[in-house]
């Protein structure tokens, strides 16, 4: 028997049941059905409806599926009986009197009840524990009820999907909503929102491009408080690409706004945004200052998420300049407020964070364990920029312990996770250990390709510390190596490495500097390094 045959011998009931069912498209349960139906079908009840399910069931087994205690369509069912309802118009769920009977119309019905189903807030602990919002936002687009899945995903994502790590799951329904949004506000948030999911998965043009659209919104609407936001947000990817001196002023215009309409909170995350400006450029000092600045505005506020976030970044400088004891303490009392505040995102960034500060202090053991559990985090959100930069200092750790196989496995992994403003450190520590192992053909192509995207940094950042320390120890090893001209190699690295310490000599970072120059140093049993190391104290 055909699937239109089957249909017109069922009764106006079951086949209004298998309507709603395939409306729903996920295992539901009589209650669900007798909602969604509850206008046009008064007297079916949820014990009716759940006994007219099991009937269904074990009558058409074809069609209908009972699944511990919830029913469901199989797809190809699906579509057929949904080819048996009028579609309607998006309209039709605002129909006055009696509702139309239509799929539009369905839609409504089952989203509302899912509204019905949700936990309450303080329950919120996973994506189970929101399951209703989700199965619920589903059939608002479906319905094209897209303003309505907005506001419902602004009740779900920033402090809970995201904070979770699940930025993908974020990607997947904010692509969805884009250009469906009349709402200035709400179009914005989606644009913003999205920009920063893509930015954590290492979506840079795709996050900065949707992000420059939400401040374009912003501007439009003349909504001064959001145009702050997104400016806020354009400064951090910026960053994020390693551009510094181009995020200044986003953030600087940010900092007026916030300060216009007295948004405290905006005020001291643009202070220390700026902060984090001032140490990539090797301005430590107005740094601290800025970091110091806007943690007191957090207290006065009592605002934890900010303290713990110039806590951390307190506890980079200090790495960098070389205290230690005092980075780790800091680090410390960061995580802390990230556990304490359930953020898994900003927990396993202060666990990369802690970790480069105990390599610098040579306590690698201890290092390498907090980059393996920050490593876990990552793979649970996505994070691909995480996990280039946690995997370079694993690769680093292992190779100052004299691991060897993990140091390259680990550089070889940061590799698969394009992350130009830190690709340069990746490959030019796969050189070292590459130069180690005796693998000097490899050594070669991480040391080119190392120039080559340091130079890449440097474009857009010519005080970049970092990118012109990896040119100098890729020099280092092409010289060692043979590869080109030695004597304009090694001139190379020392240049690098002096105006390295010229924009950063920061005792931290030095000592970085000279402890990876030394791993390599060892493969060189004819002295041809001798006149680089000076260079990397300012010699």
């Amino acid at each position: 028997m055909d699937f239109e045959q089957l249909f017109r011998r069922l009764d106006a009931e079951a086949r209004k049941i298998l309507q709603a069912l395939a409306i729903f498209n996920l295992p539901v349960t009589g209650r669900a059905i007798s909602y969604v139906l509850q206008p046009f079908l008064p007297n079916l009840d949820s014990i009716r409806a759940e006994g007219r399910l099991e009937q269904l069931a074990s009558d058409y087994p074809s069609l209908v599926r009972r699944e511990r205690g919830h029913y469901v369509l199989n797809e190809q069912a699906r579509q057929a009986v949904l080819a048996t309802l009028a579609p309607g118009e998006p309209s039709d769920r605002y129909e006055r009197g009696a509702p139309l009977y239509t799929r539009y119309t369905l839609l409504n019905r089952a989203a509302d009840y899912f509204k019905t189903r949700r936990k309450p807030r303080r329950e919120w602990q996973s994506l189970e524990d929101i399951a209703p919002q989700l199965a619920e936002f589903e059939l608002r687009v479906q319905g094209e009820d897209y303003e309505t899945a907005a506001e419902l995903l602004n009740e779900i994502s920033f402090n809970y999907l995201l904070r979770w790590g699940h930025h993908r799951i974020v990607v997947e329904l904010r692509e969805r909503l884009v250009d469906k949004l009349d709402n200035p506000k709400l179009a914005q948030g989606n644009l913003g929102e999205l920009g920063s999911a893509y930015a954590y998965l290492g979506e840079m043009e795709k996050a900065i491009a949707c992000q420059e659209r939400a401040l374009l919104i912003a501007r439009r609407s003349r909504d001064r408080v959001n145009e702050g936001v997104w400016l806020t947000n354009l400064g951090n990817r910026y960053v994020n690409l390693g551009q510094a001196l181009r995020a200044v002023p986003y953030y600087e215009q940010a900092l007026v706004i916030a300060r216009d309409q007295r948004d405290r909170h905006a005020e001291a995350l643009n202070i220390a945004s700026l902060g984090t400006c001032y140490a990539y450029l090797g301005q430590m000092d107005k740094a601290l200052e800025c970091y110091e600045q806007s943690r007191q505005i957090a207290r006065e506020l009592n605002d934890l998420g900010m303290e713990g976030f110039c806590l951390s970044n307190l506890g980079n400088v200090y790495a960098s300049l070389g205290q230690v004891t005092r980075a780790i303490a800091l680090h410390d009392q960061a995580l802390e407020i990230a556990r304490q505040m359930g953020n898994r995102v900003e927990e396993a960034r202060r666990l990369g964070s802690l970790a480069d500060a105990l390599i610098i202090g040579q306590h690698y053991a201890e290092a390498i364990q907090n980059l393996q559990l920050g490593l876990q985090l990552d793979e649970e959100s996505g994070s691909a920029r995480g996990k280039n930069y946690k995997n370079v200092s694993l690769a680093r750790a292992y190779l100052f312990q004299g691991d060897l196989e993990r140091a390259r496995a680990a550089a070889e992994a940061a590799l698969l996770y394009n992350t130009p403003q830190n690709n340069h450190n990746a490959l030019s520590t796969l050189g070292v250990i590459a130069v180690r192992q005796g693998d000097d053909a490899a050594a070669q192509e991480a040391f080119t390709e190392t120039i080559a995207q340091a130079r890449q940094a440097l474009e857009h950042n010519p005080n970049n510390q970092d990118a012109l320390t990896a040119q100098g120890l890729a020099f280092s090893g092409l010289a060692l190596l043979g590869s080109g001209p030695r004597a304009i190699n090694l001139e190379a690295a020392i240049t690098a490495y002096r105006l390295a310490y010229r924009v950063n000599n920061s005792a931290g970072l030095v000592e970085l500097a000279a402890r990876l120059f030394d791993a390599l140093a060892v493969a060189d049993s004819e002295g041809v390094l001798h006149d680089v190391r000076a260079a990397i104290t300012g010699g």
